[in-house]
């Protein structure tokens, strides 16, 4: 990070624009596609969450050929839906082209606006009012419905790009008591119309029901959650035995 830019972060977090969360936890770590986990009580019986994947399925790609697991991957925009059935996927990857949310059914999508006002192929639940963008109505379901779908019992990871939708689907599947052992997510503060308290409630949600940050981007942008209880049994179940 440059000078500029990590002063312009400062600069944020002292007025209470940014985050000024720290790490609470260390533990072993990888980072692969951009995004940092824990390796730690993972193998080949693991099952990936990828929310949001786009034209970039690296991370997904990458935790295959580490763990040779199932991920399960999502994304409801209709451009990268046709961009997925062009690629070589690993047998592993499963693809769902609907998007994650705090109900089952359908939502209103819009064109995310970067900056310069121009509207982007991103969809995010937040209208912005890109003038040439067109809102799509897409297919959404809930993690829990998902899970029983699938026949799901547990998810090891849960990756979330999702265009600040990642603040209900969060209040959702702590509300219906699934505990993805490790969350990785990118926070959407940085919208104009999402207030970054709306992030530090989410995150004061998630330490209370025993997840604990152990990797913060330098942006303050992704940010790796570990559920504390479950890094101590993984831990327990491999230590040796006392003599």
């Amino acid at each position: 990070m440059g000078l500029f830019t990590k002063s312009k972060l400062l600069l944020r977090q002292a007025t209470g624009q940014e985050l000024s969360s720290k790490i609470e936890l260390d533990c072993e770590t990888r980072s692969i596609g951009g995004w940092t986990f824990s390796p730690i009580g993972l193998d080949s019986s693991s099952v990936v969450f990828s929310l949001g994947v786009a034209n970039d399925i690296g991370f997904d790609t990458g935790i295959i050929e580490l763990l040779c697991c199932d991920v399960h991957a999502f994304d409801p925009t209709p451009r990268w839906i046709e961009w997925i059935k062009t690629q070589n996927t690993p047998s592993r990857f499963h693809f769902h082209p609907y998007a994650i949310g705090g109900r089952d059914g359908n939502i209103r999508m819009y064109p995310r606006i970067q900056k310069g006002k121009k509207s982007s192929t991103m969809l995010t639940l937040v209208d912005e009012g890109a003038g040439e963008g067109i809102a799509v109505d897409v297919p959404v379901k809930r993690i829990p419905t998902i899970m029983n779908e699938l026949g799901i019992r547990k998810i090891d990871i849960l990756k979330m790009d999702i265009e600040a939708s990642e603040y209900e689907v969060i209040d959702d599947m702590l509300d219906s008591g699934v505990k993805p052992y490790q969350l990785l997510v990118e926070f959407h503060h940085r919208f104009r119309s999402v207030p970054v308290d709306k992030t530090k409630s989410v995150v004061s949600k998630l330490q209370a029901a025993g997840y604990r940050i152990f990797h913060i981007s330098e942006k303050y942008r992704e940010f790796s959650f570990i559920h504390e209880a479950t890094l101590k049994n993984h831990l327990n179940s491999v230590a040796p035995p006392r003599m």
